[in-house]
């Protein structure tokens, strides 16, 4: 019995090769979007589970008491000693610190920008399983010159060369020598480390220090102890040893550091996008193939008379509707397995990742695809299982059954639900485009297409800033020059202050810079209230400018000449700074506090040039000579402000954007091929009336309407319905500055909706409409 049914369901595939083509053709696209989409997720998901201790590795963290969304994931450098030696429950505890950037050079002809590379200990290679093929694990970081090399940078530096032992110099030509090589670590890793050097040097000079929170904590627990348990001991250890921090310290799992490393970290929520449109994508895939299977099962009813004739049950033809629905979705399960990986390359180059399949090693996955698949069919199969094979022989083969489609009132809702599913996809890949393009394109505060950049290292100069910056004036097409401590986008600090009229017992967290008097101006920024600063103004050395958020923050309506607490000492506001974005856009803008530089290179030294946009070129090249010849023993690049800038919210929403766009294309081939499908039902089930119609004299422009009328009114009303989508993709996302939807979007995805329905079905209208009437009429 059931090889008679698989054979009656191949033959039905043949017979009807190219309705059969866009239903299996739909489904695979559907099945391999999910599969797509769900392996990123566990892509995703999976990061730094190739530690073998990955269950048991949290990093230190705290919040200021009150307000737990002030979280802060650096802490200080004596708190690793202090965990190993006073909480039990802790196995290891060591401490690391971004590099932030540097240059290296193994030669004199040869410099490398490396913008991958921590401080850190031995023990490192304990904690993490990060594979030394090189070198003593135990002690291979242990001098202050220590550097490790994974074998790509050590092959970059080395080519062809025993690396071990050789000598690399860092911006400020001090030698580090490489005493290991490992292997590169994986891409899932929240560590993105090239190269390791050793922390010695600030254990040795920040070991008591409890005040500097500039380093990352990272605890190995003993086995079967509870995060709780060592929170519960260790979340007043700031404030023992610092009574103004006012902090709660708590460890963070490494499970939760790829994609929420706090309360203001909303990067898991992009996995929710891409969760709502796989799945989006599959139920499309599966109502099309749904509809299709019913739409044409209606075109059978004289092989059901003829089958009921001739003896066959009612069960017997539900079994073979249901059989020849499972053999088409499997078929399409194949398909989508196959397309699965010829997309993959594609889909890996749009979401920016290394991902494999590994479908075969994944049991549970393929059994829920094949779950997947086996309901997609029995519900394809089951209108014309339960409906059609009820239909009374006499009646059916007398042709007295209508099923015109404006009856069938189920086959109507599935299909409109398929329109309003495609709108759905294609506002949420137009709201997504336009998040993001606002994104790159919102006003910063600043103007940072006439800025370049350079940050040197720790310095000492005879040259003083102001020297530097009159020399460089000389040229014509540099505006101006600024020194700072930290620049928008590419760093930024913070410090916790007191503010007239204020709670005395307790500080307010706010960003901060020490800039050279000529950085506003050089910035583009603009002020609002008061003045800049000026070295005219000897005060200034007191004084302090504020933003709009801290205005609004402090409470003051007139925020001159109050006082400001920061560093120690007390500062006198006398200008209010427009609003500008310190961080990258998705985040709010916070209270900033602006103080005058008082040294000129030292410590941290970023430099800022305001530059004519028509000689960058010839900019760029007389800032580096003059910097070369300013200061011969140091490595440093000049660059574009955009260049180096921190903008991980924006490359996590471009790789959404580019995934909308890639599923939303899937999604209108989808929509297409099953609209074209249904075209083809209704055309064939009203050509007898296109014959008649033709014979009384309507012309195709007439009978045209007939078969798109529908489908067009379809998209109007599902545009209706979907209206809200963008407003609610507003609410949803994540982030401080978003994209507002207007009518003038909708217009365009009711445009883009149309101009689907209209090429997809107009085809195959127009070849209806243009049926010879005789034809038509000896039709069946």
């Amino acid at each position: 019995m059931i090889r008679h049914f698989l054979t009656i369901a191949w033959r039905n595939i043949q017979r009807r090769k190219t309705l059969s083509f866009i239903q299996i053709m739909c489904l695979s696209l559907g099945l391999a979007a999910f599969i797509l989409v769900t392996r990123y997720i566990q892509y995703e998901k999976d990061y730094d589970k190739f530690n073998e201790h990955f269950d048991r590795i949290y990093r230190v963290q705290s919040y200021r008491i009150g307000d737990r969304m002030d979280d802060n994931n650096q802490t200080v450098v004596p708190f690793a000693k202090y965990l190993r030696d006073n909480v039990p429950e802790v196995e290891n505890a060591i401490i690391l610190r971004e590099i932030w950037g540097e240059y290296l050079s193994p030669d004199a002809e040869h410099v490398f920008y490396e913008p991958d590379g921590y401080f850190a200990p031995s023990a490192i290679f304990d904690m993490f399983s990060y594979q030394l093929v090189r070198g003593d694990k135990n002690t291979v970081l242990d001098n202050v010159d220590a550097v490790v090399l994974s074998e790509t940078m050590a092959q970059k530096y080395f080519p062809g060369e025993d690396p071990m032992g050789k000598i690399l110099l860092d911006n400020q030509k001090n030698e580090l020598r490489v005493t290991g090589i490992m292997k590169d670590i994986p891409e899932q890793s929240s560590i993105e480390a090239t190269y390791f050097r050793s922390n010695e040097a600030l254990l040795r000079d920040l070991g008591d220090n409890w005040y500097n929170s500039s380093f990352r904590c990272m605890v190995l627990l003993k086995s079967n102890v509870l995060d709780e348990t060592v929170n519960s001991k260790i979340q007043n250890v700031l404030n023992d040893f610092d009574e103004n921090a006012k902090q709660v310290v708590y460890l963070r799992p490494l499970s939760k550091l790829h994609l929420n490393q706090g309360p203001r970290d909303d990067r898991g929520s992009v996995i929710y996008f891409y969760s709502f449109i796989g799945i989006l994508t599959l139920l499309l895939a599966c109502v099309s193939f749904m509809n299709l299977t019913t739409s044409f099962s209606t075109l059978r009813s004289v092989e059901i008379g003829v089958r009921k004739v001739s003896g066959s049950n009612r069960n017997m033809i539900r079994l073979q509707f249901l059989a020849e629905a499972v053999v088409l979705s499997g078929i399409a399960l194949v398909g989508a397995i196959a397309l699965s990986y010829l997309l993959l390359p594609l889909f890996n180059n749009v979401v920016n990742r290394h991902i494999e399949l590994e479908l075969f090693q994944k049991p549970l996955f393929i059994l829920f695809l094949l779950l997947t698949v086996l309901l997609t069919g029995f519900l394809g199969g089951s209108y014309p299982a339960l409906v059609i094979s009820a239909f009374k022989p006499v009646a059916v083969l007398k042709s007295r059954t209508s099923y015109r489609m404006g009856r069938i009132t189920g086959l109507q809702a599935m299909v409109y639900f398929q329109f309003i599913l495609s709108v759905v996809l294609i506002s949420s890949s137009l709201w997504m485009y336009r998040q993001v393009d606002y994104m790159k394109k919102k006003d910063l505060g600043f103007v940072k297409d006439d800025l370049l950049y350079c940050s040197l290292p720790e310095l000492k100069s005879n040259v003083t800033f102001e020297q530097f910056r009159e020399r460089i004036l000389r040229y014509p097409g540099i505006e101006d020059v600024a020194i700072s401590i930290n620049s928008p986008l590419h760093s930024n600090w913070g410090t916790g202050i007191k503010y007239e009229d204020g709670p005395t017992d307790d500080f307010s967290h706010a960003r901060w810079n020490s800039a050279s008097a000529s950085y506003i101006n050089t910035m583009g920024m603009q002020i609002l209230q008061g003045r800049s600063f000026s070295d005219d103004f000897l005060s200034d050395q007191n004084s302090c400018l504020i933003n709009e958020a801290a205005v609004q923050r402090y409470g003051w309506t007139d925020p001159l000449g109050k006082w400001i607490d920061i560093e120690g000492k007390k500062r006198t506001v006398v200008g209010v700074i427009k609003d500008f974005n310190i961080e990258d856009v998705h985040n709010p803008i916070r209270p900033y506090v602006l103080i005058k530089r008082e040294v000129g290179f030292g410590s941290y030294n970023d430099l800022t040039f305001k530059i004519n946009p028509a000689t960058k070129e010839q900019s760029l090249a007389q800032i580096d000579a003059v910097l070369k010849d300013i200061f011969p023993n140091i490595l440093f690049e000049v660059e574009g402000f955009d260049a180096g800038a921190d903008r991980v919210a924006l490359r996590i929403w471009t790789n959404a954007k580019n995934t909308f766009a890639f599923f939303t294309m899937l999604a209108v081939i989808i929509a297409a091929m099953g609209l074209f499908g249904l075209v083809v039902f209704a055309s064939q089930r009203r050509i007898k009336e296109i014959g008649i119609r033709k014979v009384q004299g309507a012309q195709a422009g007439q009978i045209l309407p007939l078969i798109t009328r529908q489908f067009v009114l379809f998209v109007v009303a599902a545009n209706i319905i979907s209206f809200p989508v963008g407003r609610l993709l507003e609410n949803v996302t994540p982030g401080h500055f978003k994209y507002h939807f207007h009518v003038v979007d909708v217009a365009i995805v009711l445009g883009i909706s149309l101009l689907v329905t209209l090429v997809s079905s107009g085809y195959q209208a127009i070849r209806a409409s243009q049926l010879n009437p005789v034809k038509a009429l000896r039709y069946e």
